[in-house]
């Protein structure tokens, strides 16, 4: 893709910085140009720092474009093909320059909104206004610009800016960004879930340090990611020291046989992983479909067989005991609270839950489903995707009616996992209410429930 960036023009005699925009003159006049010259951008040559406006707009080969005061000087974007050893004395201009804004320095970067001047200073475009420009932009551009360079879902500008500096350094050092994808949706699932070659196996010979510090900017290592004052350090070091080492042609082989195994390894569990967060509800039906008569034909048939968990509980116990296994995943114990199709709709939903429970702790070594109570008692807290929270909260059970056939009242909050086109909370679920009125009756010595009848329910 040809990229439209920001180069020089003549305005009425005049050379100018010329930044192209995907709007209309009339919309973008109406909603952006008030705060053009109040956001600054930076012209940084430490420990000077100038504020730099934007003047206005023109129309450039009838298209719109943003303009400014021009100085020779080059992208970021347009420099980004050069040897990494070539590269290294603008990443610590770059770096230098960030150091010097403090607490004004951007909250991320845009290898369109960085332009190293031939005089030594960095000039950074008013961050604000290339975020709206961003926005008016294809998703080409913004997948080229910005995501391939930013995490999704850090915050603060000290996090998120050291990651964009070992992005950068992975695609110097490897050919290409570390979680390149033809989508920004796919873009950010690899950020989140790809596991990375380190470079040191995908670059046999480069230096330890070199491979440690990117995987710990890019969250890939257990040690802390690299400040802003540490990187400088580092790539100074690495400026004056060199990246690599000495190395041998069979430990070069050797090594590049180990980074081919782990890359095919890293691709199939990334794959996995996004295949079970997008899918699992899928899976589930089918998975429950394949097994349902064996595995729980089986288990039916072994309950016939044996007493019920429930013996010597009174009516109240039986129904507290129904609801609160939803929470465990009981679904045997849960049977055996009821009788005939009493509640077989919920006891199928847990089933199907404790399925794909399974499934993911088989493949992945934990469940992304957290047990409603749990989540309430830890005080609620926002829960990551593909994290998410199943069962009930707010559970209170009320007697209607005692004697030879009891009856009870029952209202408590339902959490069931969000689809993907619906909107997510913190927790990744939606809380519906319920109320339901119990209905017992004994049976060869024991209390069930009857019959449920549903007051009000969602979902």
């Amino acid at each position: 893709m040809s990229l439209e960036l920001p180069a020089k023009a003549l305005r009425e005699g005049r050379e100018v910085l010329a930044i192209p925009i995907g709007a209309s003159r009339n919309q973008f006049a109406l909603t952006k140009l008030s705060g053009l010259r109040t956001s600054p951008g930076f012209r940084v040559a430490p420990p000077r720092v100038e504020e730099w406006y934007l003047e206005g707009f023109f129309t450039l080969e009838e298209r719109l474009a943003l303009y400014g005061s021009w100085e020779p000087g080059a992208l970021l974007e347009e420099i980004l093909d050069r040897s990494a050893e070539d590269f290294l004395p603008f990443l610590i201009r770059l770096l230098e320059a960030l150091l010097a804004l403090g607490e004004r320095r951007p909250e991320s970067l845009q290898t369109d909104a960085v332009r190293f001047l031939e005089d030594g200073a960095v000039l950074l475009l008013p961050p604000e206004v290339m975020k709206q420009v961003r926005a008016l932009l294809p998703p080409e551009h913004r997948l080229a610009t910005y995501e391939l360079l930013n995490h999704p879902d850090l915050t603060g500008s000290e996090a998120r800016l050291g990651f964009s500096i070992a992005a950068l350094l992975y695609r110097l050092i490897g050919g290409e960004y570390p979680f390149r994808a033809p989508t920004e949706e796919e873009v950010r699932h690899r950020a989140r879930h790809l596991s990375l070659v380190p470079l040191a196996l995908l670059r046999p010979g480069l230096k330890e340090e070199v491979s440690a510090a990117v995987a710990a900017g890019l969250g890939r290592s257990r040690e802390e990611a690299p400040s802003l004052e540490r990187w400088l350090q580092l790539i100074r070091r690495w400026q004056a020291q060199g990246l690599y080492r000495a190395l041998s042609e069979e430990e070069r082989r050797r090594l590049e046989e180990q980074a081919r195994r782990q890359d095919e390894r890293a691709s199939r569990s990334f794959r996995r992983r996004v295949f079970w967060q997008k899918h699992w509800k899928t899976v589930l039906v089918a998975a429950v479909a394949a097994c349902a008569v064996g595995i729980f034909s089986a288990t039916i048939l072994k309950n016939l067989l044996k007493p019920r968990s429930t013996r010597g509980y009174g009516p109240a116990r039986v129904v507290e005991t129904f609801y609160r296994s939803i929470n465990s995943l009981d679904h045997e114990r849960m049977r055996d609270c009821v009788t005939g199709r009493a509640g077989k709709q919920l006891i199928e939903q847990v089933i199907n839950v404790f399925v794909i429970s399974r499934v993911n702790l088989g493949y992945e070594g934990r469940s992304h489903l957290i047990a409603a109570d749990e989540w309430d008692r830890s005080g609620r807290p926002d829960l990551q995707a593909p994290d998410a929270v199943f069962g009930i909260t707010d559970l209170v059970i009320r007697e209607e009616r005692g004697g030879p056939q009891p009856r009870f009242l029952v209202s408590y909050t339902r959490w069931l996992p969000q689809s993907a086109g619906e909107p997510r909370g913190g927790s990744g679920s939606v809380g519906l209410p319920a109320r339901e009125r119990v209905h017992l009756r004994q049976k060869g010595g024991y209390w069930v429930i009857d019959r449920i009848e549903a007051l009000s329910q969602g979902g």
